[in-house]
């Protein structure tokens, strides 16, 4: 899988330019033009190739051969490796598709985070898009019998809970409510859960040292997503949007 790109790859002999996430198949040639480099994420031996331009390589089966030019590789955490490997094309076309189905409970009013997501702690903001309206939203949350837990009125769209509000271990829902001009009541809501301690200190220990590369962070990002911790993706996906505004993969995969 390609975890890295800047600059000008395609398979070789065509037009078609190779994206961010796509799934490089054997015996697919690829060229790398000058100045353009590529890190691909080897899953049969936990390696990652990076490449950089001018260069043809050639996917193989155990290994990728490439001609003359600058390569190197590394070795990746397995835990990473095997999470990313089950992260198939069909996986990343639905990936948002729940979420979305989620946010858009009622049209003109869209919850944004968290939504169907596994939290590691309770440092979370809660945000939303809604109709512009002279009354605010009212914000409520519940615990997993329905219970109102805290509810509150806002004229913006962020809300942080107070320290302490949210428990580890616990099952969430959340749920706006706005009246826009013609009295309409819009309503959305979703679930979440914050993990217990255990579990939030496993997926943290993953995360990658400060200065990591970009390749690193897309497979951290992957892997929060593949276990559940979709609102700690998105930041990690919104933190490289910021370094490559101009990558529509990763824009895309910071708005959802």
């Amino acid at each position: 899988m390609v975890t890295d790109i800047a600059g000008g790859v395609s398979i070789a002999g065509t037009q078609k330019k190779i994206e961010l996430l796509a799934y490089l198949e054997p015996d697919m040639t690829l060229q790398i033009e000058a100045g353009a480099h590529l890190s691909v994420t080897f899953f049969a031996s936990s390696v990652e190739y990076r490449f950089t331009g001018p260069v043809k390589i050639k996917i193989q089966q155990d290994r990728i051969g490439s001609g003359p030019g600058k390569s190197e590789m590394r070795v990746i955490p397995l835990t990473q490796a095997s999470t990313a490997k089950k992260f198939t094309a069909a996986q990343r076309e639905s990936v948002a598709q729940a979420a979305y189905e989620m946010r858009a409970a009622r049209p003109g009013l869209r919850l944004n985070d968290p939504v169907d997501s596994r939290l590691t702690g309770d440092d979370v903001s809660f945000s939303w898009e809604g109709p512009r309206t002279d009354k605010g939203y009212d914000l409520t949350l519940f615990d997993s019998r329905n219970n109102v837990l805290y509810r509150t009125s806002l004229m913006g769209n962020i809300w942080r809970p107070a320290e302490g509000l949210l428990e580890a271990g616990k099952l969430y829902a959340w749920e706006i409510r706005a009246e826009i001009g013609n009295g309409e009541m819009l309503t959305a809501r979703a679930g979440f859960s914050v993990s217990d301690s255990a579990a939030a200190k496993a997926i943290r220990s993953q995360r990658p040292q400060a200065g990591a590369s970009f390749s690193e962070r897309v497979l951290y990002a992957i892997f929060l997503e593949e276990n559940g911790f979709k609102y700690d993706a998105r930041r990690i996906w919104q933190e490289l949007a910021r370094e490559r505004p101009d990558d529509a993969v990763v824009k895309e995969r910071s708005i959802r």
